[in-house]
């Protein structure tokens, strides 16, 4: 039962998004946000298989450094990669770039939602920290490789648009992975990449859309 409770507690950030997503923003359409959703389910099974290829313990997280290369390799590289390549089955024509970065927001919340039913069934008993924490990371980074892919899909190669998330997906799960005060740098990673996100967002959002 309480199984049950904690899957529905975590999916519902994910379904108040998308509705007011609809709500919104017109553009968006009723079957936009579940099309998202499960674009971000899907990409959980490339990340997980590539990680299960290649387990933990082939980095041997025995130092700072073995522990910081395998949080940028192990982690952020390979489920932002997957994230990213997932982002062009994002509907995008006739979408405005802000119309695009919310539905990719949305990937990267629905990603994590997925990625938190995993610890649930491992034992996770209380979903919500890493839906403050996990999830809103992995959206924002998901919201930067947005812009990363509509300029792609113009033929405009902007590499900062891509490294950065994987910079701050693998900075903020190294200190994740620290117990005490060293954690709490996590939650000024979460809010470096919300800022980051922002500016991009600023400096793009008057982009034309792609016919």
């Amino acid at each position: 039962m309480n199984i049950i409770v904690n899957i529905l507690v975590n999916f519902l950030p994910v379904l108040v998004i998308s509705l007011i997503f609809c709500l919104k923003n017109k553009q968006i359409k009723w079957y936009m946000p579940i099309l998202s959703i499960l674009i971000g389910m899907f990409a959980v099974f490339p990340a997980t298989f590539i990680q299960l290829l290649f387990p933990e313990m082939f980095f041997a997280k025995q130092t700072l450094l073995t522990l910081l290369f395998s949080s940028l390799v192990y982690i952020a590289l390979v489920e932002e990669v997957c994230k990213t390549v997932c982002l062009f089955l994002v509907p995008n024509k006739n979408l405005s770039i802000t119309s695009f970065f919310a539905l990719s927001f949305l990937v990267g919340y629905s990603f994590g939602s997925f990625e938190n039913i995993i610890y649930i069934f491992k034992g996770m008993t209380n979903p919500i920290l890493r839906m403050l924490t996990s999830c809103v990371i992995h959206s924002v980074c998901t919201g930067t490789a947005a812009f990363f892919v509509w300029f792609l899909r113009k033929k405009k190669f902007h590499l900062s648009l891509i490294l950065t998330p994987i910079f701050v997906h693998g900075l903020y799960d190294f200190f994740a992975g620290f117990p005490g005060k060293f954690w709490l740098v996590s939650i000024i990673v979460i809010f470096y990449g919300i800022f980051q996100c922002s500016v991009f967002y600023q400096m793009f959002k008057n982009d034309e859309k792609i016919q």
